[in-house]
């Protein structure tokens, strides 16, 4: 009688665990949820301390959206507490992002300041409140020999999301030093799936995706982040405006002093929770846990920490990123008016 060979016996079994990973990871590259939207509302909260019941409000998100949404829903449980009754709607993709925008579906989103101020420019009622993801992308490797973006010259580096904006950024850093570099766009799932199995070596991913795998890929190394490499053209200030808060225009006309109230609140939320970080996954919707895990969340602050800034009060830094990223922004046709940056102090009656 024959003895199977023992590698032959051994890589289903190891195939099947790789897979079964790589789905789990998939889930939180892309955010998609396999759980109805409703069981993402929270309850309902108290009602005003005057007794005014709390507003009605549509959160369009994406679970894997983590940092820039912890200081809404910090604000939300605590500094706005009953002010809101939030109903959680879903965004998959940033170009789904991108038409909820356009048809004017939803109360409050959270999504890429580069999609904002497209939708904005094509008239889309959208008004950003502040700016909550200032440090998201980061080149990451198992082999020894990639230092830096332009040891990619003439060899494919994937990334991940499609149509992030790390590519136009680099290029604009480095020029025509990266003109060589072949940059292959992936959804976040197929690379993580990929990186996972051994396929691919390197890739320029976001977080929470870069902590994941940090952690279930032997030999990952982060080697440098584009938020740094865009300082050399930023003024010093490794940071970019890459996702926020806006609101709807029609609901901040109809509810003018919550959204102010909001908007502070967000503030406040930021400062409060930097200052205790392992308190910030806790704030986030209890079913987002089934996407990003809210260890992964916390380990991921090491990076992609938490800031919140008005968006009145990061216009040039906007605008400068957006002339980057979205130049059709800046056509003949378009621009990005002053209503576009935030909430007044003092909002109208």
């Amino acid at each position: 009688m024959n003895t199977p060979n023992t590698k032959e016996k051994t890589w289903p079994a190891l195939r099947v665990r790789l897979t079964l990973l790589g789905l789990a990871v998939a889930a939180i590259a892309g955010g998609i949820i396999s759980w109805r939207e409703h069981a993402a509302e929270q309850a309902p909260p108290a009602p005003h301390a005057d007794g005014a019941a709390p507003v009605p409000i549509r959160i369009c998100t994406n679970p894997g959206a983590t940092t820039p949404q912890v200081p809404l829903w910090g604000a939300l449980e605590t500094e706005c507490a009953g002010t809101f009754a939030p109903r959680i709607e879903v965004w998959k993709t940033t170009a789904h992002l991108l038409s909820m925008l356009l048809a004017g579906k939803g109360d409050l989103w959270v999504g890429n300041v580069d999609g904002f101020a497209r939708a904005r420019a094509r008239g889309a009622p959208v008004v950003l409140i502040a700016v909550t993801g200032w440090r998201k992308f980061s080149l990451v490797s198992t082999k020894p020999t990639v230092q830096a973006f332009t040891d990619f010259a003439h060899r494919e580096l994937p990334y991940a999301p499609m149509g992030c904006p790390s590519v136009d950024i680099l290029r604009a850093v480095y020029g025509t030093k990266l003109d060589t570099v072949d940059f292959v766009p992936y959804e976040p799932k197929q690379l993580a799936l990929h990186m996972l199995q051994g396929r691919i070596h390197s890739a320029l991913l976001p977080e929470p995706l870069v902590t994941v795998l940090l952690r279930k890929v032997p030999d990952l190394r982060l080697i440098a982040h584009v938020e740094d490499e865009y300082a050399r053209i930023n003024g010093g200030r490794a940071r970019m405006p890459i996702a926020g808060i806006a609101v709807h225009a029609k609901f901040l006309r109809q509810h003018p002093r919550e959204v102010a109230s909001l908007a502070k609140g967000i503030m406040v939320a930021a400062r409060r929770l930097a200052a205790t970080p392992e308190r910030a996954p806790r704030v986030l919707p209890e079913t987002f846990a089934h996407v990003v895990s809210r260890a992964d969340v916390e380990a991921s602050l090491e990076r992609d920490g938490i800031l919140a800034v008005s968006a009145a009060e990061a216009r040039e830094e906007i605008l400068r990123y957006v002339h980057i990223v979205a130049p059709d922004v800046f056509s003949e046709k378009a621009t990005l008016d002053a209503e576009f940056f935030g909430v007044s102090e003092t909002p109208r009656k």
